[in-house]
């Protein structure tokens, strides 16, 4: 059996950067990891490039979390996005950049950069990394735990230690390592953990196969949310056409709110603006406009000066307005349709994609469970949460990444308080 301090279970951003600020303490750290690599869902974010945090407020980033946003409240207080900026370049000498929205990347705009240098900074404070360890039993006693039992290349292992840090991640992108362990451990534990949904997920549409636009990219549109024919939220942005439906950035944040609806089998439904910076009167000016400038060509051959092909074709076979139409002869009423079909485009969502396709999970460890300040369990006193694992999730734009970090740091000054009193 070995003995150590701290046993931490999990090598992602929340994982990692604990690890190391105990390690720094002067404490003997195991990082157990389930894969053949540290932080590999970390690697992926920002399409590679890391969207570590955001220069927005705390405010913004409190709301960005919805309803269990104020857990973070403590948290954020704490370790927020100016801590970590400073962290990333006094300690990892990463240097950082903002971009649109306030989104902060490593300059190198590569996620490897950042989940290498974490790795480097954990083992340099002598941290124990294992890799192909996956936690599979939490040994209690006296309702505190004594112990971990891992499967290892080797057979099982059991690590005896002082206190636990579960930092394993939700379930999404399983294939990264965030398959669920760390609900198991949870619950072994006596948690409550709050069934897990995707959250930041494509959404399929009825009739994504009938329009056939996949891979279409609209770069600003307004996206507007209806449930139970009522508006709930609208987004400005990008978003992008599949064979299924949609998905993109503005689509991955409205599914937050859709998930949670169509799980209460309310129907839901999205409706276009591609023109949003016109109101629908000045629209129809342009239209005019159009119309006259080129009065002596086919109205199919001036809708690319309107909408992207493929979506311009599809408008005419909608509104039924014809194609063949001189555009100098185009009625009023034709006019009206073309409007109306560009401001108020609807689709029908029937569902979302998997847990495998979801950015993060929404669910996860009761929050009513865990102290804020320390991330400790109000129920196993030398356990502590961080990262996914709990029921924190949030719009796109680093919000998640900075919780993840955020949690982890608070986690190890809980661990450090807890040690100095045994």
């Amino acid at each position: 059996m070995t003995r150590q301090d701290i046993i931490i279970v999990g090598a992602g951003p929340a994982g990692l950067i604990a690890a190391g600020k105990l390690g720094k303490a002067g404490y003997s750290v195991t990082l157990l990891e389930k894969m053949e690599q540290t932080g590999k869902k970390l690697r992926m974010t920002g399409k590679g490039r890391c969207n570590v945090t955001n220069s927005r407020p705390k405010s913004e980033f409190i709301n960005a979390f919805g309803k269990n946003g104020k857990f973070l409240h403590s948290a954020f207080s704490r370790f927020f996005s100016n801590d970590l900026v400073a962290f990333f370049q006094q300690n990892l000498h990463i240097d950082l950049m903002e971009e649109r929205g306030g989104r902060i990347f490593p300059v190198s705009q590569n996620a490897h950069e950042i989940a290498d240098k974490l790795t480097q900074w954990a083992t340099q404070h002598h941290v124990t990394l294992l890799y192909n360890h996956q936690c599979v039993e939490l040994l209690l006693h006296n309702n505190r735990i004594q112990a971990i039992k891992c499967k290892t290349p080797n057979g099982l292992k059991t690590f005896e230690t002082k206190a636990v840090l579960l930092s394993t991640g939700g379930t999404s992108y399983p294939s990264t390592g965030s398959s669920g362990d760390g609900y198991l451990l949870a619950q072994q534990a006596g948690h409550t953990i709050i069934p897990p949904l995707p959250a930041l997920v494509p959404l399929t549409t009825k009739e994504s196969e009938t329009f056939k636009l996949s891979g279409l990219s609209i770069k600003n549109a307004q996206v507007t949310v209806f449930i139970n024919n009522k508006p709930t939220h609208a987004i400005f942005g990008e978003f992008l056409f599949t064979h299924f439906g949609l998905s993109g950035p503005v689509i991955l944040t409205l599914s937050r709110d859709v998930v949670e609806n169509l799980q209460k089998n309310k129907a839901v439904y999205v409706e276009i603006d591609f023109k949003p910076a016109l109101t629908e009167k000045v629209l129809d000016a342009r239209l005019i406009r159009e119309f006259v400038r080129h009065h002596n060509k086919k109205l199919k051959n001036i809708m690319p000066l309107l909408l992207p092909e493929a979506l311009g074709m599809l408008c005419l076979e909608q509104t039924g307005v014809l194609g063949d139409m001189w555009c100098h002869s185009v009625p009023a009423a034709d006019r009206k349709k073309l409007v109306q079909w560009m401001k108020h485009f609807r689709l029908t969502i029937t569902g979302y994609r998997s847990l495998e396709e979801a950015i993060v999970t929404h669910g996860g460890v009761c929050l009513k469970e865990v102290d804020p300040i320390t991330m400790q369990s109000k129920i196993v006193s030398n356990l502590f949460f961080a990262g996914e694992l709990l029921d924190l999730d949030a719009d796109t734009g680093g919000y998640n990444l900075q919780a993840a970090f955020s949690t982890g740091w608070c986690a190890a000054e809980g661990m450090l308080s807890l040690l100095t009193q045994l």
